[in-house]
Formats: structure tokens, C-alpha cells, sequence
């Protein structure tokens, strides 16, 4: 199908390969995830152990599926990343690297596949923040992706804490964008009355602390030139951000820990469209992040943005809203200047194994 005007770019859709790794362990790990197969390679069921997580079906693991689909969408290409569930961040280091390279392979091998279609967003184990920054390195060179997916917490400890900046320091040496996904929100224990409201208010609560905390821990003081985006539109950072500009004008720079706003750190990350409303796509694309906002869709899960064409078409139309929604904010953020489609990385596919 070919469709008339800008390309389009998702940045936020998922994969979950059609086989995953055994237990290391032998089965000491109760909650290592498996993928089972129900309809003969076209429908499986994801497990955590022994429990039943996610019906996925072909799009998670068929780039031909997933074109079909891109096509009848008007996405020229998706940067494909992990079922966040697959970061596994409470399972010991070893493991968690031994299922990352295997999902980060997966992902590799779709984008060599469709060098022209897709890019890739791998998994580091960043329990152990050594760890992932030796990891972080190979993303590129051992995998050929072009940045990382990182959860919104990691066990309970928000990316503004020190001790992930080993890694900051390993992906901005090497250029590797840093997409942040909202995974085992914090606030999710207290809401066991109403479990649907951690997919639907946790995780975008869970994204803006977490993107909170990056300004007020100096993240981008240390690391300037890091690229950081944030899936769910920065979640409820938008409205937190007012408040923290009032206190932060108010207490001197929060006793001049900040020498920006919080305004000014938040207009240098990047953040998705997925928000499911046009008019608050716009505050966010003009009044937080002007010429940093890039499709995002959570394909192929049940949430996904439907229609992407369509609400981008809608959301540009705004008064005030940069054409840059269609690529050219996708392309800044995973470093592709080369103005193909999804081939920007400008090397052929690196040997992996």
C-alpha cells in the first residue's frame, strides 16, 4: 500500500520472540517468562512461572505480519523494543543478561530482516547498573540497535538515583537512545481494590515520577547530550511540571541544586503520542516539548493508538504543532540523520551471536 505525504514513524511498539530461552536455573526461578504456543505459530501465551501473563499473537514476533498491518497504517517504520515484562529486573543478573541477549537477538534479527521497515530498542539488566552499562555497549556494535528500553522504576528505585549513572555514561558515549517504559508501577501495591487502574492511571503516574526525577537529580547536568523519551506522552509529567516550575522559582532552584527550570530539562526530552487525545497532544507538543513529541502506538497490545495516521494528521493540523511529530523527532531521537526511511544507521547488519 502506498500512502501520500510524510512518513511516519512509530517509536513505540513490542516484540516478544516466538521461543524464549529455559530456566538457566533448571527451574529454581518461579517466575521465569515462557512463551507457549496455542495455534500453530499464529497465537501463544506468555508465562511469568506458572502464571498466565499476556495472549500475544504473530504481530509480536512476523515482520510480514507487521508490515501488513504498518501498510494498512500508514507507518513507514516502527523501532521495535521488548514486552517491558521481558526487562525482568527482579530476576539475579546473570539470568536477566542471559534472557536479554536472547530478546535483544530477536530484535536484531527483524531489523536485519527489514533494515528498511524497522530499527531496534534493546534490554540491559539494569539491577546491576555495572552490568548494564558493559551491556549498553554492545547494543550497537554486537546487535545494531539504536538505543535501549528501560523500565520506569527499577525495583523500586527511580532512574534519578546515582547509581544508574554508569550506564547514562555507557549509552551517551555511545549515542544510544533511552526509551522509558512504565514497568511495575510503585503506586500498583496500593491499588488492589482496582487492579485495572494500574495500566490505565499507574503507569502514567509511574512515567512522570520517573521523568521527575530525572530533573531533579541533575541527570542532564551530568549527561548533556543523553537522549531520553518517555512512552505515554511523559505520563502525568505535564501537569507535575507547573508545580515543580513554581517551586523552583520560589526556593531558589530548590536551594540551587537546578540551574534550569524544570521547564527547561523537560523541552530536551522527547516523548510519544500516546495519549489518545489531540488537545493534550498539543500542550504537550507545544508547551512542554516543541519539535520533540514522535509517534507512539504500544503496538500490537490491546491499548494501542488506533487509527496512527489519522490522529497524527489530526494532531499537526493544531495550531502550533511542528510537522517534526511525523519523523523528524523519531529520527533526532534514535540518531538516524540519513533521510531513508529505517536504513539511517548507514552500515550493513553486524554479525550477532
Amino acid at each position: 500500500m502506498t500512502v501520500a505525504g510524510p512518513d511516519l514513524i512509530d517509536v513505540h511498539s513490542h516484540i516478544v520472540p516466538s521461543d524464549l530461552p529455559g530456566d538457566p536455573t533448571g527451574g529454581a526461578i518461579g517466575a521465569w517468562p515462557r512463551v507457549v504456543c496455542e495455534a500453530c505459530g499464529t497465537r501463544a501465551q506468555v508465562f511469568m512461572g506458572e502464571r498466565p501473563f499476556r495472549e500475544i499473537d504473530d504481530r509480536s514476533w512476523s515482520t510480514d505480519r507487521r508490515i501488513e498491518d504498518m501498510d494498512r497504517d500508514g507507518v513507514a517504520a516502527q523501532a521495535l523494543s521488548p514486552m517491558p515484562e521481558l526487562l525482568s529486573y527482579w530476576l539475579d543478573v546473570g539470568p536477566a543478561l542471559e534472557l536479554a541477549r536472547h530478546v535483544n537477538d530477536a530484535i536484531a534479527g527483524m531489523v536485519a530482516g527489514r533494515p528498511d521497515r524497522f530499527f531496534g530498542l534493546g534490554g540491559v539488566p539494569l539491577q546491576d547498573p555495572e552490568a548494564a552499562a558493559r551491556e549498553a555497549r554492545e547494543l550497537r556494535a554486537r546487535f545494531g540497535l539504536a538505543g535501549v528500553e528501560v523500565g520506569s522504576n527499577i525495583a523500586g528505585a527511580y532512574l534519578g538515583d546515582a547509581r544508574f549513572d554508569p550506564f547514562f555514561a555507557a549509552c551517551e558515549a555511545d549515542g544510544l537512545a533511552i526509551f522509558v517504559h512504565s514497568l511495575h508501577p510503585l503506586q500498583a501495591r496500593d491499588l488492589s481494590r482496582h487492579p485495572m487502574l494500574v495500566p490505565f492511571a499507574s503507569f502514567p503516574v509511574d512515567t512522570g515520577l520517573c521523568a521527575a526525577s530525572l530533573i531533579m537529580d541533575g541527570v542532564l547536568e551530568r549527561f548533556p547530550t543523553l537522549r531520553i523519551g518517555f512512552s505515554h506522552g511523559g505520563g502525568a509529567l505535564a501537569p507535575l511540571l507547573h508545580r515543580m516550575e513554581y517551586g523552583w522559582r520560589s526556593t531558589d532552584g530548590f536551594g540551587g541544586k537546578l540551574p534550569q527550570s524544570p521547564k527547561a530539562y523537560a523541552r530536551r526530552f522527547f516523548y510519544d503520542t500516546l495519549v489518545y487525545d489531540e488537545a493534550y497532544l498539543e500542550h504537550i507538543a507545544t508547551g512542554i516539548a516543541p519539535d520533540q513529541v514522535f509517534l507512539g502506538t504500544d503496538y500490537p497490545y490491546l491499548i494501542q493508538q488506533p487509527d496512527p495516521r489519522g490522529f497524527i494528521e489530526r494532531s499537526a493540523a493544531l495550531p502550533g504543532v511542528s510537522g517534526t511529530i511525523w519523523s523528524d523527532a523519531a529520527r533526532r531521537f534514535l540518531g538516524v540523520a540519513h533521510p531513508t526511511v529505517a536504513s539511517g544507521l548507514g552500515r550493513e547488519a553486524p554479525a550477532r551471536g
